[in-house]
């Protein structure tokens, strides 16, 4: 059998993807963002290749990422829009496609991704609403549900894809708080 590289789970598993999520409505009126090919580079970086319940989890860990992400741009549309509606759609879809891959796995599993997204969920809530939050909470909202999964496999989830998507999110932090950040990756390291 030939060896699995990284690059090769990463585009299998994107057309994976973008398969489960062409379903013609959302592909007519274009609401499904592209793939984003770093954040699924991240978390192959962190499977066992040749593991297929790693690959699905890495697959349902991206739909519950998808599913958030755009249900917060939901309040980037007009009050009752097509546009407001039809990303409210699509994450549920793709929220759908998380949980139809979950069927497979031990109900802990659920109850573990589960209990994540309540907290990516209440961290970004906290961002919006507070001035002053710790980095903690702002890893939680960017990064929790990776780290379930890394808890998951038992693998660390801090990768060299990782690390630049950490980067590439933290752009707009400010001086002290990407400090900080520094800090606390440093120690989820060591």
């Amino acid at each position: 059998m030939e060896q699995l590289t990284n690059e090769f789970v990463v585009t299998d598993l994107a057309r994976q993807i973008e398969t489960r999520m062409n379903h013609p409505y959302l592909t007519k009126h274009e609401v499904v963002p592209a793939v984003d090919m770093l954040l699924l580079r991240w978390m192959v970086e962190m499977i066992d290749l040749e593991s297929i319940e790693h690959r699905q989890l890495v697959m349902a860990t991206y739909f519950a990422h998808q599913a958030l992400d755009l249900h917060d741009q939901v309040n980037s549309s007009p009050n009752g829009s097509l546009a407001r509606q039809l990303k409210v759609l699509a994450g549920d879809f793709a929220s759908a496609q998380f949980y139809k891959i979950l069927t497979d796995f031990p109900s802990s599993y659920s109850d573990r991704f589960g209990q994540s997204v309540q907290r990516v969920n209440a961290a970004k809530c906290t961002l919006l609403l507070e001035k002053n939050v710790s980095m903690n909470v702002w890893l939680e909202a960017n990064v929790g549900l990776i780290q379930i999964l890394s808890e998951l496999i038992e693998q660390p989830y801090l990768t060299t894809s990782g690390k630049r998507m950490i980067e590439k999110k933290a752009t707009a932090l400010r001086q002290d708080q990407k400090e900080q950040l520094t800090t606390l990756l440093a120690h989820a390291v060591a």
